[in-house]
Protein backbone atom coordinates (compact mmCIF):
# COMPACT_ATOMS: atom_id res chain seq x y z
CA UNK A 1 0.00 0.00 0.00
CA UNK A 2 2.79 2.44 0.91
CA UNK A 3 4.66 1.70 -2.33
CA UNK A 4 1.51 2.34 -4.38
CA UNK A 5 0.94 5.70 -2.66
CA UNK A 6 4.55 6.72 -3.30
CA UNK A 7 4.35 5.61 -6.92
CA UNK A 8 1.18 7.59 -7.58
CA UNK A 9 2.69 10.63 -5.86
CA UNK A 10 5.82 10.36 -8.01
CA UNK A 11 3.76 10.09 -11.19
CA UNK A 12 1.51 13.04 -10.27
CA UNK A 13 4.55 15.15 -9.31
CA UNK A 14 6.30 14.30 -12.58
CA UNK A 15 3.26 15.38 -14.59
CA UNK A 16 2.93 18.59 -12.55
CA UNK A 17 6.54 19.48 -13.40
CA UNK A 18 6.01 18.43 -17.02
CA UNK A 19 2.99 20.72 -17.41
CA UNK A 20 4.77 23.59 -15.69
CA UNK A 21 7.77 23.39 -18.03
CA UNK A 22 5.38 23.39 -21.01
CA UNK A 23 3.64 26.49 -19.66
CA UNK A 24 6.98 28.18 -19.03
CA UNK A 25 7.88 27.67 -22.68
CA UNK A 26 4.53 29.03 -23.85
CA UNK A 27 4.79 32.17 -21.69
CA UNK A 28 8.37 32.68 -22.86
CA UNK A 29 7.34 32.30 -26.50
CA UNK A 30 4.53 34.83 -26.08
CA UNK A 31 6.93 37.34 -24.49
CA UNK A 32 9.43 36.93 -27.30
CA UNK A 33 6.73 37.42 -29.94
CA UNK A 34 5.54 40.61 -28.22
CA UNK A 35 9.09 41.91 -27.88
CA UNK A 36 9.70 41.34 -31.58
CA UNK A 37 6.38 42.88 -32.63
CA UNK A 38 6.62 46.04 -30.50
CA UNK A 39 10.43 46.35 -30.86
CA UNK A 40 10.85 46.26 -27.09
CA UNK A 41 12.90 44.23 -24.65
CA UNK A 42 12.93 43.37 -20.96
CA UNK A 43 15.74 44.56 -18.73
CA UNK A 44 18.60 42.19 -17.93
CA UNK A 45 17.34 41.43 -14.44
CA UNK A 46 13.84 40.69 -15.78
CA UNK A 47 15.33 37.93 -17.92
CA UNK A 48 17.49 36.70 -15.04
CA UNK A 49 14.49 36.29 -12.76
CA UNK A 50 12.12 34.87 -15.38
CA UNK A 51 14.47 32.39 -17.03
CA UNK A 52 16.65 31.67 -14.04
CA UNK A 53 15.46 32.29 -10.50
CA UNK A 54 11.69 31.96 -10.82
CA UNK A 55 11.57 29.09 -13.30
CA UNK A 56 14.30 27.03 -11.64
CA UNK A 57 13.00 27.56 -8.12
CA UNK A 58 9.41 26.70 -9.00
CA UNK A 59 10.33 23.65 -11.07
CA UNK A 60 12.66 22.31 -8.36
CA UNK A 61 10.30 22.80 -5.41
CA UNK A 62 7.09 21.81 -7.19
CA UNK A 63 7.70 18.02 -7.05
CA UNK A 64 8.85 18.06 -3.39
CA UNK A 65 5.39 17.26 -2.06
CA UNK A 66 5.09 14.00 -0.13
CA UNK A 67 2.66 11.18 -0.91
CA UNK A 68 -0.93 11.43 0.29
CA UNK A 69 -1.68 9.89 3.67
CA UNK A 70 -4.35 7.60 2.23
CA UNK A 71 -4.46 5.60 -0.96
CA UNK A 72 -6.60 7.33 -3.57
CA UNK A 73 -9.49 5.41 -5.12
CA UNK A 74 -8.27 6.28 -8.63
CA UNK A 75 -4.96 6.49 -10.47
CA UNK A 76 -3.29 9.64 -11.84
CA UNK A 77 -3.11 10.05 -15.58
CA UNK A 78 -0.14 8.49 -17.34
CA UNK A 79 -0.76 10.03 -20.77
CA UNK A 80 1.44 12.94 -21.86
CA UNK A 81 -1.07 13.98 -24.52
CA UNK A 82 -4.23 12.70 -22.88
CA UNK A 83 -7.37 14.83 -22.41
CA UNK A 84 -6.57 15.56 -18.75
CA UNK A 85 -3.07 16.84 -19.52
CA UNK A 86 -4.05 18.84 -22.60
CA UNK A 87 -7.13 20.41 -20.99
CA UNK A 88 -5.03 21.52 -18.03
CA UNK A 89 -2.25 23.03 -20.16
CA UNK A 90 -4.45 24.57 -22.85
CA UNK A 91 -6.91 26.03 -20.34
CA UNK A 92 -4.24 27.74 -18.26
CA UNK A 93 -2.49 28.93 -21.42
CA UNK A 94 -5.77 30.45 -22.61
CA UNK A 95 -6.31 32.41 -19.39
CA UNK A 96 -2.70 33.58 -19.27
CA UNK A 97 -2.93 34.90 -22.83
CA UNK A 98 -6.27 36.56 -22.14
CA UNK A 99 -4.92 38.58 -19.23
CA UNK A 100 -1.65 39.41 -20.96
CA UNK A 101 -3.49 40.76 -24.01
CA UNK A 102 -6.06 42.51 -21.79
CA UNK A 103 -3.30 44.30 -19.88
CA UNK A 104 -1.79 45.62 -23.11
CA UNK A 105 -5.22 46.67 -24.36
CA UNK A 106 -5.87 48.62 -21.15
CA UNK A 107 -2.42 50.21 -21.35
CA UNK A 108 -2.97 51.43 -24.90
CA UNK A 109 -6.21 53.12 -23.83
CA UNK A 110 -4.69 55.14 -20.98
CA UNK A 111 -4.77 58.91 -21.39
CA UNK A 112 -1.20 59.28 -20.17
CA UNK A 113 0.26 56.56 -22.37
CA UNK A 114 2.35 57.42 -25.40
CA UNK A 115 3.87 54.70 -27.56
CA UNK A 116 7.65 54.87 -27.81
CA UNK A 117 9.20 55.74 -31.15
CA UNK A 118 12.67 54.56 -32.17
CA UNK A 119 14.99 55.35 -35.01
CA UNK A 120 17.08 52.70 -36.71
CA UNK A 121 20.04 53.07 -34.36
CA UNK A 122 17.95 52.96 -31.17
CA UNK A 123 16.14 49.78 -32.17
CA UNK A 124 19.42 47.89 -32.29
CA UNK A 125 20.37 48.90 -28.73
CA UNK A 126 18.76 46.50 -26.25
CA UNK A 127 19.28 48.82 -23.29
CA UNK A 128 17.43 51.61 -25.08
CA UNK A 129 14.35 49.65 -26.11
CA UNK A 130 13.83 48.24 -22.62
CA UNK A 131 12.65 51.42 -20.86
CA UNK A 132 9.03 51.71 -21.93
CA UNK A 133 5.59 51.05 -20.53
CA UNK A 134 4.87 48.22 -22.94
CA UNK A 135 7.67 45.97 -21.71
CA UNK A 136 7.04 47.04 -18.12
CA UNK A 137 3.38 46.05 -18.24
CA UNK A 138 4.14 42.81 -20.05
CA UNK A 139 6.78 41.86 -17.51
CA UNK A 140 4.54 42.53 -14.52
CA UNK A 141 1.67 40.43 -15.90
CA UNK A 142 3.52 37.55 -17.51
CA UNK A 143 6.30 37.53 -14.90
CA UNK A 144 3.79 36.66 -12.20
CA UNK A 145 2.42 33.91 -14.42
CA UNK A 146 5.72 32.04 -14.01
CA UNK A 147 4.84 31.78 -10.31
CA UNK A 148 1.06 31.43 -10.31
CA UNK A 149 1.08 28.71 -12.96
CA UNK A 150 3.24 26.62 -10.63
CA UNK A 151 0.77 27.34 -7.81
CA UNK A 152 -2.06 25.93 -9.91
CA UNK A 153 -0.07 22.72 -10.44
CA UNK A 154 0.98 22.41 -6.78
CA UNK A 155 -2.37 21.05 -5.61
CA UNK A 156 -1.95 17.48 -4.48
CA UNK A 157 -5.55 16.35 -5.01
CA UNK A 158 -5.75 12.76 -3.76
CA UNK A 159 -2.27 11.69 -4.87
CA UNK A 160 -0.02 14.14 -3.02
CA UNK A 161 -0.29 15.94 0.29
CA UNK A 162 -2.07 19.29 0.46
CA UNK A 163 -0.43 22.28 -1.18
CA UNK A 164 0.40 23.92 2.17
CA UNK A 165 2.51 20.95 3.23
CA UNK A 166 4.95 21.55 0.37
CA UNK A 167 6.72 24.07 2.59
CA UNK A 168 9.69 24.98 0.41
CA UNK A 169 7.41 25.66 -2.54
CA UNK A 170 5.00 27.78 -0.47
CA UNK A 171 7.91 29.78 0.97
CA UNK A 172 9.40 30.45 -2.46
CA UNK A 173 6.06 31.34 -4.05
CA UNK A 174 5.08 33.68 -1.20
CA UNK A 175 8.46 35.45 -1.38
CA UNK A 176 8.31 35.94 -5.13
CA UNK A 177 4.70 37.14 -5.07
CA UNK A 178 5.49 39.64 -2.30
CA UNK A 179 8.41 40.94 -4.38
CA UNK A 180 6.22 41.23 -7.45
CA UNK A 181 3.46 43.11 -5.62
CA UNK A 182 6.01 45.44 -4.05
CA UNK A 183 7.68 46.46 -7.31
CA UNK A 184 4.26 46.90 -8.90
CA UNK A 185 2.96 49.32 -6.29
CA UNK A 186 6.03 51.04 -4.82
CA UNK A 187 8.63 52.86 -6.95
CA UNK A 188 12.16 52.86 -5.57
CA UNK A 189 15.55 51.18 -5.57
CA UNK A 190 14.10 47.67 -5.56
CA UNK A 191 11.76 48.30 -8.49
CA UNK A 192 14.64 49.93 -10.37
CA UNK A 193 16.45 46.58 -10.33
CA UNK A 194 13.90 45.55 -12.99
CA UNK A 195 13.69 49.08 -14.52
CA UNK A 196 10.04 49.02 -13.40
CA UNK A 197 8.46 52.09 -11.76
CA UNK A 198 11.90 53.67 -11.93
CA UNK A 199 13.31 57.15 -12.42
CA UNK A 200 16.82 58.49 -12.77
CA UNK A 201 17.08 59.26 -9.05
CA UNK A 202 16.92 55.55 -8.20
CA UNK A 203 18.44 53.92 -11.28
CA UNK A 204 21.08 51.27 -10.54
CA UNK A 205 24.25 50.02 -12.18
CA UNK A 206 23.95 47.80 -15.22
CA UNK A 207 25.16 44.23 -14.97
CA UNK A 208 26.48 44.31 -18.54
CA UNK A 209 28.92 47.23 -18.30
CA UNK A 210 28.93 48.27 -14.63
CA UNK A 211 27.74 51.79 -15.43
CA UNK A 212 24.66 53.70 -14.43
CA UNK A 213 22.39 53.85 -17.47
CA UNK A 214 19.69 56.55 -17.17
CA UNK A 215 16.13 55.80 -18.19
CA UNK A 216 16.15 55.68 -21.98
CA UNK A 217 12.94 57.42 -22.91
CA UNK A 218 11.70 60.96 -23.46
CA UNK A 219 10.09 61.08 -20.00
CA UNK A 220 13.18 59.81 -18.12
CA UNK A 221 10.94 57.63 -16.00
CA UNK A 222 8.96 54.42 -16.12
CA UNK A 223 6.86 55.21 -13.06
CA UNK A 224 3.21 54.45 -13.79
CA UNK A 225 0.19 56.27 -12.29
CA UNK A 226 -1.06 54.79 -9.03
CA UNK A 227 -4.46 53.92 -10.50
CA UNK A 228 -2.87 51.89 -13.30
CA UNK A 229 -0.62 50.06 -10.83
CA UNK A 230 -3.69 48.92 -8.91
CA UNK A 231 -5.36 47.96 -12.18
CA UNK A 232 -2.42 45.69 -12.97
CA UNK A 233 -2.57 44.20 -9.47
CA UNK A 234 -6.27 43.43 -9.92
CA UNK A 235 -5.52 41.77 -13.26
CA UNK A 236 -2.82 39.65 -11.62
CA UNK A 237 -5.24 38.54 -8.89
CA UNK A 238 -7.96 37.69 -11.41
CA UNK A 239 -5.45 35.85 -13.58
CA UNK A 240 -4.35 33.77 -10.60
CA UNK A 241 -7.93 33.01 -9.56
CA UNK A 242 -8.91 31.93 -13.08
CA UNK A 243 -6.03 29.51 -13.64
CA UNK A 244 -6.34 27.99 -10.16
CA UNK A 245 -10.10 27.58 -10.54
CA UNK A 246 -9.68 26.07 -14.00
CA UNK A 247 -7.20 23.41 -12.93
CA UNK A 248 -8.78 22.67 -9.54
CA UNK A 249 -12.50 22.77 -10.28
CA UNK A 250 -12.86 22.27 -14.04
CA UNK A 251 -10.06 19.86 -14.98
CA UNK A 252 -9.63 17.84 -11.82
CA UNK A 253 -13.25 18.31 -10.74
CA UNK A 254 -14.34 16.70 -14.01
CA UNK A 255 -11.78 13.92 -13.49
CA UNK A 256 -13.13 13.19 -10.01
CA UNK A 257 -16.74 13.12 -11.20
CA UNK A 258 -15.90 10.80 -14.10
CA UNK A 259 -13.91 8.57 -11.73
CA UNK A 260 -16.84 8.36 -9.33
CA UNK A 261 -19.20 7.41 -12.15
CA UNK A 262 -16.80 4.75 -13.37
CA UNK A 263 -16.48 3.32 -9.86
CA UNK A 264 -20.26 3.34 -9.39
CA UNK A 265 -20.73 1.56 -12.71
CA UNK A 266 -18.08 -1.02 -11.76
CA UNK A 267 -19.72 -1.56 -8.37
CA UNK A 268 -23.12 -2.08 -9.98
CA UNK A 269 -21.62 -4.53 -12.46
CA UNK A 270 -19.98 -6.49 -9.63
CA UNK A 271 -23.25 -6.53 -7.68
CA UNK A 272 -25.16 -7.80 -10.70
CA UNK A 273 -22.52 -10.46 -11.31
CA UNK A 274 -22.67 -11.60 -7.70
CA UNK A 275 -26.46 -11.67 -7.84
CA UNK A 276 -26.41 -13.72 -11.02
CA UNK A 277 -23.96 -16.19 -9.51
CA UNK A 278 -26.08 -16.45 -6.38
CA UNK A 279 -29.20 -17.13 -8.41
CA UNK A 280 -27.34 -19.71 -10.50
CA UNK A 281 -26.12 -21.46 -7.35
CA UNK A 282 -29.66 -21.48 -5.98
CA UNK A 283 -31.06 -23.03 -9.14
CA UNK A 284 -28.29 -25.66 -9.10
CA UNK A 285 -29.17 -26.64 -5.52
CA UNK A 286 -32.84 -26.98 -6.34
Amino acid sequence: MHIIREGRCALASAFASYKYIIMYGQIEAFNNVCCAYFLINFSEYCWVFMDGIWMLTMSLTLPLSQAADRLSPSRPTASLLGPLTLSSVCGILFWNLVFAILSMFILFHQDWFQCRKWDNEDASNLSVIGDNYESETLFLITGLQYITTAIAYNFGYEFRQGWRRNKWFVLAAATFIALHVYITLIPGKLSCVFRVNCDNDNVLYSVANGKTIPIQNAFHTTVMPVSFRWTLLILMALNTACIVAWDYYVVNGTRRRLGERKRDASAKFVMKSDLSLHEADGEALT
